[in-house]
């Protein structure tokens, strides 16, 4: 039957892909339509904009499947790690439901649950599971909007989870994604609106975590520094060639013979960014993820760092996280490791330059359908 076409519904933008099987899996068709400037702080707008765009952008696309699969946008999912305690009655899909519902105070029955069990984790008499949550009438309203566009639903997914299979089922010689011997691996998806943050020990999952912060956040504080444009902005981010300016030098004022200094000297438009600021929120809040896991899992260090997601363009944001975290790292491009047979039909993205934020929509492609 073939692979179903997956579409996500990123902050940046909504992409479609489709794979052809292969033992390497190749590329049929893929679209990206870019969120305009005016909606990437407004999740409500952007996300009508690309609901009501979706079925023109599969019309123009050369895809060859109405079957389709989409995710649930980060912004959209609850990611928690609950302890519950066993029962031999009760699913831990329900009991984890529950669980979350409790912390959450809502209605468990409102919330669609999918939990993952942390094999392994030091809890004393309980498990550790990851829960992954969204509304049922949000998960409706994906399920209508593909048949809106005239596909079929098959399969809805997360995020987290499908960067997760898009490192993992594809296999690249000389560069292993995934270590057989079930060493652990920080996976970092570098996204606009969040960073996800994922450990895995092999191919299993053990951690999982959205972070607020992501490109977007980068670009408002260039905006802000440098009075300027989003798009202006994002063009500065990924031009850049140090994350902090440079000190500047320091000259004498006062002294015998000086002219004095009458108030304060005007802070005028600064000609070079510093995201200092964000960089160390970011790596804080990689680090408490890294302590989280140690603290399940202390007899298993984590020993390096997989970057995934469209912020990972920008090296320097990828070797300063490594080098704040200690971690050797590792740069994936999902779209790389797929076959070409011939040109690819493609709008709005080229697939012959790196395309690391296309982890999600590669991912979905090559997870089984759950409908």
């Amino acid at each position: 039957m073939g692979f179903p076409l997956s579409v996500e519904f990123g902050v940046g933008s909504l992409k479609v892909l489709q794979l052809a099987p292969g033992d390497t899996p190749s590329i049929v068709a893929a679209s990206q339509l870019d969120t305009p400037d005016e909606m990437i702080e407004n999740a409500g707008r952007r996300l009508s904009f690309q609901m009501e765009a979706l079925p023109k952008l599969i019309k123009k696309g050369k895809f060859k499947t109405n079957r389709a699969v989409c995710a649930v946008p980060a912004g959209q999912m609850i990611c928690k790690h609950v302890q519950i305690v066993p029962s031999d009655n009760i699913p831990i899909d329900k009991l984890a439901a529950s669980a979350l519902g409790s912390q959450l105070k809502c209605d468990p029955d409102a919330l669609l649950v999918r939990c993952r069990l942390v094999e392994g984790a030091r809890t004393g008499n309980k498990l550790e599971v990851v829960c992954f949550a969204a509304a049922r009438d949000f998960v409706a309203r994906l399920m209508g909007t593909l048949k809106a566009a005239k596909l079929e639903p098959v399969g809805i997914h997360n995020e987290f989870l499908a960067a997760l299979r898009s490192i993992d089922s594809i296999s690249q010689p000389g560069q292993p994604m995934t270590q057989a011997d079930g060493s652990a691996s920080l996976v970092l998806d570098l996204g606009v609106g969040t960073t996800k943050a994922m450990v895995i020990h092999g191919t299993k999952l053990a951690f999982a975590r959205s972070i607020e912060l992501g490109s977007r956040h980068f670009d408002d504080l260039i905006i802000e520094q440098m009075d300027c444009t989003r798009s202006e902005a994002t063009r500065v981010r990924l031009g850049l060639e140090r994350l902090c300016p440079k000190p500047a030098a320091v000259s004498a004022v006062g002294g015998e013979g000086a002219a004095p200094v009458a108030g304060p000297i005007p802070r005028g438009r600064a000609t070079e960014p510093d995201l200092a600021e964000p960089m160390e929120i970011l790596s804080d809040e990689i680090s408490m993820c890294l302590r989280y896991h140690r603290n399940l899992f202390p007899d298993h260090p984590v020993e390096k760092v997989v970057f995934l997601g469209g912020q990972s363009r920008q090296r320097l944001v990828c070797e300063e996280l490594a080098r704040s975290l200690r971690l050797s790292a590792q740069s994936v491009d999902p779209l790389a490791r797929l076959a070409r047979s011939g040109k690819v039909p493609s709008e709005g993205v080229d697939v012959t330059s790196p395309q690391p934020g296309w982890a999600v929509p590669v991912g979905m492609c090559l997870s089984p359908t759950d409908l």
